[in-house]
């Protein structure tokens, strides 16, 4: 469908673009409030848990308790955001975060913060925390103009990594002055803010359409979409791919303060500290530089620049000469993570973007939860620093794969709705119930029949991608230098969504090149799909 040339989109990169506008800067106030008391909750009992020699895996099981609930709760997620009040979702999930805080606070109170109910604890705040990072990141491009999602983009990374670093630092000066209750204490608090800025935030104002499908469905849906998209599995990989290996700094470096430095909680906090630095840095000053590089090149450099933190951290002893690998990992980690996502909002349609960011956030967050067990029971092997240095390693190959592979370009797939064919629309409302099956007919001149099938190669993706099933094209026995095609649909409802709210442009684009190169087309034609056939429509 596209150029495998890298992606440079042309947008508005600074981040003061984004925060002019004001309901962005309230609801990014909400996010970092929000992700401040996350992880000092998380970064709290991770603490707890290494300062009482508990192994290496059951330390990493206070990341990966966070990251776990991302990979059940992401997509049926995106399906009921999609078409919910979005604010009131986020207002709901924030409470039940602070209701976990709560928790964990009397717990300590009472001696009952064992292993096993405070990792509870941590579950329950990432299964909130998908809620609030699917509604948040489906939102975005409803708060400020789509132009300027990449400023958005980026100051959300840098917001998030600086809640890593004022998390722990936070967590580091409550623990080491008082007991650990009134750090969890202190978090419920925070929550309780971050409901207060939601509110002075106003009432939603889009309405969205109602479900017509089943939350299996949408879901269905959503994984149909993205095995027919090149691009979109392309930008999957790659974020995975870097995920597993990078997992491990948030993983081990507490032990790494811990064991191989011999520092307390403050040092854990000053490191944590230094990584958010990092963050804001990045935010500040790459959206330009990132605008003029290609995309596998920006992020093959900030990726080696990570795998240098991670081989510092296993191999230096002293924290100040840790400084600038540790603002370096920093940088890395939220240019990273901000460019897929920012390529996630630019090339996603909007009735598959909630969805497919949900599917975005699972996997890299799944990645996070299975890396951070995979490297915490490397330590427990192999040793903190070698299981450091060995994620070096793999995120250095990581790097020449894809400077060497490179990303197909989101250029001519931008989500631009389409206006839709009132005839047409007309003609499938009239449809009969149940399944349909939807044929074309081209007469195609032999000397265009290469170009024509290429056309059709790419419209074949275009109609699965829009919900349809088991797509054919057959040369009409009856007449020659005729075809035919054929697709499935689930019902008359899905059809006229198919015609209406999910035709974008690009894809109006691929039928139009079809049209090119035959010199007449017929359809649809709409039948009822015979009850003794299965359809594979989603």
């Amino acid at each position: 469908m596209v150029s495998e040339a890298a992606a440079r989109p042309v947008v508005a990169t600074g981040p003061g673009v984004a925060l002019r506008v004001r309901l962005f800067r309230l609801l990014i106030g909400v996010q970092l409030v929000n992700a401040i008391a996350v992880w000092v909750h998380v970064v709290g009992v991770q603490w707890l848990l290494t300062e009482r020699g508990e192994s290496a895996v059951v330390v990493a099981l206070a990341p990966a308790a966070m990251s776990l609930p991302f990979i059940v709760l992401a997509l049926p997620v995106g399906v009921v955001v999609s078409h919910g009040p979005r604010r009131r979702m986020l207002g709901c999930a924030v409470a039940v975060s602070g209701l976990a805080s709560a928790v964990a606070a009397l717990l300590v109170l009472v001696g009952a913060d064992h292993a096993a109910p405070l990792l509870l604890t941590v579950l329950t705040v990432g299964a909130a925390l998908v809620v609030v990072g699917v509604a948040w990141q489906s939102l975005l491009p409803e708060v400020v103009p789509r132009a300027a999602v990449p400023s958005a983009a980026m100051v959300d990374g840098a917001v998030f990594n600086i809640a890593r670093a004022v998390g722990p630092l936070t967590a580091g000066l409550i623990l080491g002055a008082s007991r650990p209750s009134l750090l969890f204490v202190a978090v419920t608090a925070l929550f309780a803010a971050a409901a207060l800025l939601l509110l002075a935030a106003g009432p939603a104002g889009v309405r969205r359409p109602p479900r017509t499908e089943s939350i299996g469905a949408a879901v269905r849906g959503a994984l149909w979409f993205v095995r027919h998209s090149p691009w979109t599995r392309g930008l999957l990989l790659r974020m995975v791919l870097f995920g597993l290996p990078a997992s491990a700094l948030w993983a081990l470096v507490s032990l790494a303060v811990h064991d191989l430095m011999g520092l307390g909680a403050a040092g854990f906090g000053i490191a944590m500290g230094l990584l958010g630095v990092g963050a804001v840095t990045a935010a500040l000053a790459l959206g330009r530089v990132r605008a003029r590089l290609p995309a596998h090149l920006f992020v093959g450099l900030l990726a080696a620049g990570y795998a240098a933190n991670l081989l510092a951290l296993g191999l230096v002893r002293e924290l100040w000469l840790l400084v600038p690998f540790l603002l370096l990992g920093g940088v890395g980690w939220v240019a990273v993570q901000s460019t897929w996502m920012m390529l996630a909002h630019q090339a996603l349609p909007d009735w598959v973007r909630p969805r497919v960011i949900a599917l975005v956030l699972m996997l890299f967050q799944g990645s996070q939860a299975i890396g951070a067990l995979v490297w915490g029971a490397a330590a427990d092997l192999l040793g903190v620093d070698r299981a450091l240095w060995l994620a070096a390693a793999v995120l250095l190959a990581y790097t020449g794969w894809l400077a060497l592979g490179g990303l197909r370009s989101s250029a001519g797939i931008e989500p631009e709705p389409a206006v839709p064919d009132p005839a047409l629309a007309t003609l499938v409302e009239q449809a009969a119930d149940g399944e349909l099956v939807v044929r074309y007919v081209y007469a195609v001149p032999g000397a265009e029949l290469p170009a024509f099938e290429q056309a059709m190669g790419e419209l074949r993706l275009s109609r699965l991608r829009l919900g349809a099933g088991s797509w054919s094209l057959a040369p009409d026995p009856a007449t020659p230098g005729q075809y035919v095609e054929t697709y499935r649909v689930r019902d008359r409802a899905l059809l006229l969504e198919q015609e209406t709210t999910r035709l974008t442009v690009p894809e109006r684009r691929l039928r139009d090149a079809v049209r090119a190169v035959s010199t007449r087309t017929s359809g649809p034609l709409l039948t009822s799909a015979r009850p003794d056939r299965s359809g594979g429509g989603r």
